[in-house]
């Protein structure tokens, strides 16, 4: 009865001593990330210039208009000798002139350059909102494993503790045991062991566990040095259906970005050459001329008018290198294709192994869950024993680490299911909708 009430006591401790701190669930650290995590919030910031660059201007469609003007004063001395012989001397002679135009341009024909730009731009936006929501599933993902780590250690600190006591009560009986002379110092000896050896672990457990924190802060943008009230466990699905390898490749947001990066390559190439044919450009525009001088030929000119034009770019020779960027664009279309056959193929590689190590996680956890209850007994039974003096202190010491070392494994187990399936789960892309 004293090591139950004991054990209560060590599983009732933490949920008064956290009462100060901040109640954290899952969903609400999956939350804050998504708001505050910076890796998202950079992608976010991506997409938006992807979309500002996303206009028909940017991508040639819209004429060019310019509108310029400017003044102009001055004062000479002017000396001028004419043919009939006069001459004109004037000193300080005032000078002004000013002009002012408007001009438009447009490019009539490059290829259809603009409008593969234009195609370009859009995807270019589409990639970056992918990105943002790809990014997103690794952050959720991140978290979910991270939040899933805490417990654990939490968990591994629970079971380290629940040693610690098992351990501490044999140390009082063993030294009861000795100073009524019915049992041997040797016994109490070893108990005193196992108990510093069991306050050590519980040590090392805290530092793990403020490791565990510092890390989900950072994903959630918090400060790092922040610890909270975290669920005792975790909702763990034992009953996830593989996905057929088809319909991978349209859910995994990794794949559809290799795919989306290799038309865009391939969109570039086609734009480089259309370097490659000739183009033709208007200009129009409207000028307008005003100038006056005390002094020469012209005392007073004024003129205005508009003006237009065709131009014609044929390109000739420019030291080979338009074919060579159309060949180097080339080749980078065909490497983005590459590239998106590889991650197809990479992506099913994580998937069956990520089902493989699922599959074995849920065993072992099953597994688990039915090894504890028989650690548990086989301890009430020793503990029994060695009270009325029928087991040994090593009998119990056995005894008590196989029913802590259940206990971490069972809440190891539960981790690694978490984990795995968290990971099966990313690689669907169905961690956010």
């Amino acid at each position: 009865m004293l090591v139950r009430a004991l054990i209560i006591l060590l599983f009732t401790l933490p949920v008064f001593t956290a009462g100060a701190q901040e109640r954290l669930t899952l969903q609400d650290a999956i939350a804050r990330a998504l708001e505050h995590n910076f890796d998202i919030r950079i992608a976010d910031v991506t997409a938006q210039q992807a979309a500002a660059n996303n206009t028909p201007g940017n991508a040639g469609l819209l004429p060019d208009i310019n509108g310029s003007g400017g003044v102009n004063v001055g004062s000479s001395n002017t000396h001028i000798e004419f043919a009939d012989g006069r001459v004109q001397e004037v000193n300080n002679a005032a000078t002004m002139s000013y002009n002012g135009a408007v001009t438009a341009s447009y490019t009539i024909f490059a290829g259809g350059r603009a409008w593969l730009i234009r195609k370009q731009l859009a995807a270019n936006e589409q990639l970056a909102q992918v990105q943002v929501r790809e990014q997103m599933q690794s952050v959720v993902s991140q978290v979910i494993q991270t939040y899933a780590r805490v417990v654990w250690q939490q968990q591994q600190s629970v079971a380290i503790d629940t040693g610690l006591v098992l351990a501490r009560v044999r140390m009082v009986l063993s030294q009861v045991k000795f100073e009524t002379g019915t049992s041997a110092k040797f016994d109490f000896l070893q108990a005193r062991v196992d108990y510093n050896a069991r306050q050590s672990d519980s040590l090392q457990q805290i530092a793990f566990l403020h490791a565990a924190f510092a890390d989900l802060n950072l994903l959630m943008g918090d400060d790092p040095y922040k610890t909270y009230d975290v669920d005792d466990s975790l909702q763990l699905n034992l009953a996830l259906v593989p996905k057929d390898r088809d319909r991978l490749k349209d859910l995994n947001l990794s794949i559809d970005v290799a795919r989306r990066a290799a038309e865009i390559s391939r969109l570039d190439e086609r734009i480089t050459r259309t370097f490659l044919l000739p183009s033709i450009g208007a200009t129009a525009g409207y000028n307008y001329n005003y100038s006056k001088s005390q002094a020469g030929f012209a005392l007073f000119n004024r003129s205005s008018g508009p003006v237009g034009g065709l131009n014609l770019n044929v390109p000739i020779f420019q030291g080979g290198n338009l074919r060579r960027q159309t060949r180097v664009a080339g080749l980078q279309a065909f490497r983005d294709e590459l590239l998106y056959e590889r991650q197809n193929t990479e992506i099913g590689r994580q998937y069956r192994s990520a089902w493989a190590s699922y599959e074995m996680s849920v065993a072992s956890y099953r597994l688990e869950q039915e090894n504890i209850g028989y650690a548990k007994e086989n301890l009430e039974i020793q503990e029994a024993r060695f009270r009325v003096g029928l087991a040994t202190t090593l009998e119990t010491r056995e005894a008590e680490n196989s029913y802590v070392q259940a206990l971490i494994r069972l809440y190891t187990a539960a981790y690694n299911l978490k984990v795995n399936e968290t990971r099966v789960l990313e690689l669907e892309s169905a961690l956010v909708r």
